[in-house]
């Protein structure tokens, strides 16, 4: 009778075993589908930081650390330029006439301002915020580097308005929000929206372009009133929209066009003195590139100007291209810098 209790003992034991043995197994298959469930959801989450919060066919490849200079082109009711200087805390907003009639890139020729984010809109794969940001930084000699279109949700504000709500109320750039059309990620609004309502208000600048004497009133063939503005007449008479960083460096730039465009370094050293660089070399190269390179001393002033003409570099996207160049070509030049313009640089 003992032995058969014993058994029936043992039976019972091995049993409670073999359950506790299945729940544990059970318990770590859940918790390794739970963990495997939270990673993902935290790579999702991590991507949609570095992710454009909407606009998905205004191109960017680098992320705003606040480290430079940004420049925005502001659609609302009306179009501005913000240049937001982080390291000086200060702002300058530039509205422009609707009846501005510039060159849009991309071979459009000449159109109202107006009309250049319809028109960008209206092309396969283009956007009207790639139009207007490549467009305007032609206009003003500046690298442009986001988009931001809040006229869903302010359709009555102009762009210096809107700026001037957000520096007033830092939550204030949280009711963009919904309506919000930008190339920006999150990280980047949130760091521009903190960025801007920490200025002082003596260190925003409106600038009316009209007073500067840089509007002219023409007429079209049509009888059409427009405005026109003298790029070069705007880099006389605009305030320092240099990089405080890049002024400080003085590293010494030069460029050279790697392509049959003729003025093509010329065009681009406009750009480049505007932000602070001293350009001091501009000349053609033999060797013709497809891609444009840049290369030189490591410095904030490199790393910006990756950004600007290499972005794939920049953001560590395609490191296969990147620094590929004929040695000889980059030591042939003093300067601290070489640009070498290529083919990707020389559309109109």
């Amino acid at each position: 009778m003992s032995a058969k209790l014993a058994s029936i003992h043992w039976q019972t034991i091995q049993s409670k075993k073999r359950v506790a043995k299945k729940t544990r197994l059970a318990v770590t298959i859940f918790l390794f589908i739970f963990v495997l469930l939270f990673i993902a959801q935290l790579i999702k989450f991590t991507k949609a930081l570095y992710s454009p919060w909407s606009e998905s066919r205004v191109n960017r490849a680098f992320v705003w650390q606040g480290d430079f200079n940004i420049n925005l082109v502001i659609r609302a009711k009306d179009i501005s330029l913000l240049n937001f200087n982080p390291k000086d805390q200060k702002i300058t907003v530039i509205p422009l006439p609707d009846l501005t009639y510039l060159e849009a890139t991309q071979g459009f020729g000449k159109w109202l301002l107006s009309s250049i984010y319809d028109l960008g809109q209206s092309q396969k794969d283009l956007g009207g915020g790639n139009l207007l940001k490549a467009s305007l930084s032609v206009l003003f000699g500046l690298p442009v580097d986001g988009f931001l279109d809040v006229s869903a949700a302010f359709p009555q504000k102009r762009g210096a308005e809107v700026i001037t709500d957000i520096r007033k109320s830092f939550f204030a750039g949280f009711a963009l929000l919904p309506g919000l059309k930008t190339d920006l990620t999150p990280l980047e609004l949130l760091r521009l929206n903190l960025g801007l309502a920490s200025v002082r208000f003596d260190k925003v600048i409106k600038i009316d372009l009209e007073t500067f004497g840089v509007l002219n009133e023409e007429s079209l063939a049509d009888g059409t009133k427009v405005l026109m503005i003298d790029p070069l007449q705007l880099d006389v008479v605009l305030p320092n929209l240099a990089d405080p960083t890049i002024k400080t460096e003085h590293k010494t730039i030069a460029i050279f066009n790697a392509t049959d465009h003729p003025y093509l370094a010329k065009k681009w050293a406009r750009l480049i003195s505007n932000i602070g660089a001293d350009v001091i070399i501009t000349a053609s190269n033999d060797t013709k590139l497809q891609t444009t390179q840049v290369l030189g001393e490591d410095s904030e002033t490199l790393d910006r100007l990756r950004q600007i003409f290499q972005p794939a570099c920049s953001s560590g996207k395609d490191e296969g291209i990147c620094g590929k160049i004929d040695p000889a070509m980059n030591s042939s030049s003093r300067a601290q810098i070489n640009i070498f313009l290529g083919e990707d640089f020389a559309q109109p």
